[in-house]
């Protein structure tokens, strides 16, 4: 291939991401923020969710993908469309971004995973299994989470800094590497782990029939549910944990700017934020029908918002 047929191609691969990133994300953020909104309207407001456990974790699963849509994604998407930099010449976004950014992205798959260990006990046999996670418990470990993930974004909320919001690359080079292995080890393979692991133990105690009839509806309701959203989730941390395994494997070869064209248009694609969006940007029209038959309007309610949240990740 010429270079000027290179150079072509590269300039075509850049102008997809542009688009991608910038028009189409712009899209998916008000879309992502509609869905999330819409979502924590129901499950606060309907009193039967707000008294479950499972419920609070998906409340700060919903705040967390809020977060991380207008922390990480809207800044770039702006800088996309318009070639301006929200980040530069604004200190507070600046801190923002990178104090917030990483945490909107790892406390919507933690609140993910303590929802498929709280699926997994309230569908035991055991009484005492049931009895483990309390509403008192969920807040406790969602607000740990959420304290846990800030600590660790600090260094990146201090590195970035001045009127380009830059940082030293000589003085962040330890933590990027700790950065890494975290989101490789943590976020994926941990994630993946547990989702799989507590799915598939959920799906088992939900064939039993004699659990099942200890179980009231609209606990029925949401731990089917609840099932499809794991697997949702695992495939989704499944493209990202591959993703990461190519860049740490492949991290010490020189590349071509044709490869980091299409390396980054991939990165885009596979990225959480911008599958998850798609989904509740196709099917947000569906999910949020209202029936026309006013003595099931609740129930109905519920079960949609249940899709909505399960097509947001």
């Amino acid at each position: 291939m010429s270079s000027n047929l290179i150079n072509d191609e590269i300039v075509r691969l850049q102008n997809i991401g542009k688009v991608f990133d910038g028009y189409i994300m712009f899209v998916l953020i008000i879309f992502g923020t509609i869905g999330n909104l819409l979502n924590l309207f129901v499950f606060i407001r309907i009193k039967t969710l707000r008294q479950m456990s499972n419920s609070i974790f998906l409340i700060g699963s919903f705040l967390g993908s809020i977060v991380s849509l207008w922390s990480s994604r809207y800044p770039r998407s702006i800088l996309n469309i318009t070639g301006v930099d929200p980040l530069v010449g604004s200190i507070v976004f600046c801190k923002f971004r990178w104090l917030f950014g990483r945490w909107g992205l790892n406390m919507p798959f933690t609140c993910i995973c303590l929802a498929s260990i709280d699926r997994f006990l309230m569908t035991s046999r055991q009484v005492y299994y049931r009895r483990l996670f309390s509403l008192k418990r969920a807040y406790i470990m969602v607000i740990l989470s959420s304290i846990i993930y800030l600590i660790i974004c600090i260094p990146d909320g201090i590195y970035y800094s001045g009127y380009l919001c830059t940082a030293s690359a000589n003085d962040r080079a330890l933590y990027k590497q700790f950065i890494a292995y975290f989101n490789l080890i943590l976020t994926n393979i941990l994630s993946m782990f547990i989702l799989g692991t507590f799915s598939i133990l959920t799906w088992y105690n939900l064939r039993s029939t004699r659990q099942n009839r200890q179980i009231n509806h609209l606990q029925q309701q949401v731990n089917r549910m609840m099932i499809a959203e794991f697997a949702l989730a695992f495939l989704t941390t499944l493209l990202n944990f591959v993703y990461n395994i190519y860049l740490q494997i492949t991290q010490s070869i020189i590349k071509s700017q044709l490869r980091l064209a299409q390396e980054s248009l991939l990165y885009i694609i596979v990225s959480r934020p911008y599958r998850r969006n798609v989904r509740t940007a196709f099917c947000f029209k569906q999910q949020n029908q209202v029936t026309s038959h006013q003595t099931q309007l609740q129930r109905d309610t519920t079960i949609q918002t249940f899709r909505n949240m399960i097509t947001r990740l």
